[in-house]
């Protein structure tokens, strides 16, 4: 379910989330997943807060050679929220380009939210809420690496565990948890 496509009309990036009423301005057929090429569609509406309005591919499924997982809607949520406030809380970062969903070509993966700095550095912010082992963090952690990208996790549901919080402060020196209910509940005040 990702919020970024391709205007084959326009030939330009396009950021679901950048319009009040996408259905208004694209054509069906118009916007095509950046990895597969398959064509997208519209899914959700974009005056209800969750589920925000995202793209789909028509078969439910990228078939990219990117390394990517389900994404729910409290995952796309985080990833709008991270992207739209965190500069805003972080005035290191208040120079940085902000990209959701950023490929790395290097290593096939896509960056949940990229802050790119002017002077060539990437920190990229990974969203995990599904159950993941401290392992796998280190493997995606080592991709991210080769690629000279700095990675900040952040970790709710099932992912905010004790193991990977320790696995975080040990191998990263932070640990930042989610607590989507309070989040939420936050957010509609």
């Amino acid at each position: 379910m990702p919020f970024i496509g391709h205007d084959t009309v326009n030939d330009k990036r396009v950021n679901i989330l950048n319009y009040e009423d996408p259905r208004a301005i694209f054509k069906r057929g118009q916007i095509v997943c950046r990895y597969c090429k398959e064509e997208l569609v519209i899914r959700g509406n974009s005056r209800i807060s969750v589920p925000k309005i995202h793209f789909m591919h028509l078969s439910n499924e990228c078939k990219g050679e990117y390394k990517h997982h389900p994404e729910s809607p409290e995952h796309l949520f985080f990833k709008e929220l991270l992207s739209r406030d965190l500069a805003k809380d972080l005035d290191e970062y208040s120079n940085a380009r902000v990209e959701l969903e950023c490929p790395v070509d290097s290593i096939k993966r896509i960056i949940d939210v990229a802050f790119i700095f002017p002077n060539g550095w990437v920190v990229a912010h990974e969203v995990q809420l599904s159950a993941i082992t401290p392992n796998e963090l280190e493997e995606r952690t080592n991709d991210y690496r080769k690629a000279g990208i700095d990675v900040t996790w952040w970790l709710g549901k099932q992912a905010n565990t004790q193991k990977n919080r320790q696995w975080c402060y040990e191998k990263l020196g932070e640990c930042h948890t989610i607590d989507y209910e309070k989040l939420v509940e936050h957010s509609a005040k």
